[in-house]
């Protein structure tokens, strides 16, 4: 069944309803006028002409037109692509930056790889370029000398005898060489009368006459010889105990077997403080305290037991005269204390180079067992790859580094401009003097 349509009346509210209905007033005359006009006026268009290149031209501007359109609708979106690229790469900077560093490292793996399978004489010289740049960051550790220390052996208050002597000498090295074969000896701690050089007075035999022992250092040509000499420690030769230790193994000291003997004279010697105590109970060691460069005692020593009750009855001989010394000064005697570093005790703090853990173990053993010249070149860089050449300044020496001064003239200028003025001046003053 279809649907009816439903006529809908319109609202009377219309401007008839509401204001009633408007009587029209035209002018008559105006409105002649505007019905007698001919209308508006056309412009008549005149056809033209137009030229076959000029319409290529701009057939060619409308289609350059339309493709800089498109190509502008299509660069729009893949800027917007690049712009969160770049801003990706900006946030990941620590990953590219690794992964340039693992570039670096592959390329140098390869240029290695390239070079060792090149001919041997670019091997040869670039082995010569990398030992010299590692050689200028090599740490010197000396470990030359402490190989040289695993087989060395001290021996303390020997007769200066065995310098000036050859037959003591003799007997010295063969008393050692009992163990095994002696490389080398070599004596320190030799005191001279008179002030000079020290080569100068070992030539000329100047040896202090009061000062009658010296320290020896024996080189054994193994270390197993150097273990086994140690065994000599307190043996008497040329009248004089000795004492024996190992440069690199040296026996530990013990504070429980060991005293402390005060108010010594400068001039005391090893020997008369070993015979003294011996009496007591037997004696390991005696070693007096010595200053390093003049040779001369600082008055106190130390004296160790071979047991500890060797302590407690020579504590018993404190404020007793040393009978066998010539001054027989009063002693004071006492233990031995272990003093264990404070606190307040400033570390010092090593700026060397960064050392791994079996290099400091080679640089403490080296601190300990080498002597002063070693210690103090020992954990420094060793700088290689110059040579000295024929007119460089070398420091520490005279005339070394520091200002070159200027060689001083014969006769200044100031002088000479003196001196010639006061000759024409003199010639002048004759001339006047000869024409009145």
């Amino acid at each position: 069944m279809g649907k009816s349509k439903i006529p809908v009346e319109a609202p009377a509210t219309s401007i008839s309803s509401i204001f009633g209905t408007v009587s029209q007033k035209v002018d008559e005359s105006i409105d002649a006028l505007f019905k007698s006009s001919a209308g508006p006026v056309q412009r008549t268009l005149q056809p033209r002409t137009v030229s076959s290149s000029r319409r290529s031209a701009t057939a060619k501007k409308e289609t350059e037109a339309e493709a800089e359109a498109e190509a502008e609708a299509e660069s729009e979106q893949p800027r917007k692509k690049r712009s969160k690229k770049a801003r990706d790469e900006e946030d990941d900077l620590e990953g590219a930056y690794l992964t340039k560093l693992m570039k670096d490292d592959t390329a140098e793996e390869s240029k290695e790889e390239v070079e060792e399978n090149s001919d041997s004489d670019s091997e040869s010289e670039t082995e010569t370029k990398t030992k010299k740049t590692r050689a200028a960051k090599i740490v010197d550790l000396k470990e030359t000398e402490l190989t040289k220390a695993e087989a060395t052996v001290f021996v303390g208050n020997v007769s200066s005898t065995v310098i000036t002597n050859k037959a003591t000498y003799k007997l010295f090295k063969a008393k050692f060489a009992e163990f095994g074969a002696v490389k080398s000896i070599r004596f320190r701690s030799i005191s001279f009368e008179d002030a000079l050089p020290r080569k100068v007075a070992f030539v000329q035999q100047k040896f202090h006459s009061t000062r009658d022992t010296v320290n020896a250092y024996v080189v054994y040509e193994k270390k197993e010889f150097s273990i086994k000499a140690v065994a000599l420690n307190g043996t008497v030769f040329q009248e004089n105990h000795l004492r024996v230790d190992h440069v690199a193994h040296p026996a530990s000291q013990d504070n429980k077997r060991s005293i402390f003997v005060g108010n010594l004279d400068f001039e005391e010697k090893e020997e008369s403080l070993w015979r003294y105590f011996e009496e007591v109970s037997e004696v390991e060691y005696v070693r007096i305290v010595r200053d390093s460069k003049t040779n001369v005692g600082k008055g106190f020593a130390y004296v160790q037991f071979k047991d500890s009750l060797g302590v407690n009855k020579s504590l018993l001989l404190n404020e007793k005269p040393l009978k066998t010394s010539e001054k027989k000064r009063k002693l004071r005697i006492s233990r031995c204390m272990n003093i264990r570093p404070s606190s307040q005790t400033p570390q010092r703090n090593s700026n060397g180079a960064r050392l791994n853990e079996q290099q400091k173990t080679k640089l403490g053993r080296a601190k300990k067992i080498l002597g002063k010249a070693d210690k103090a070149q020992v954990g420094k860089l060793v700088h290689e790859g110059m040579r000295a050449t024929k007119g460089d300044r070398v420091s520490g020496i005279k005339n070394g580094l520091g200002k070159v001064k200027k060689p001083r003239h014969k006769k200044p200028r100031i002088r000479d401009r003196s001196s010639k003025f006061k000759d024409e001046r003199n010639q002048m003053q004759k001339e006047l003097s000869e024409k009145k």
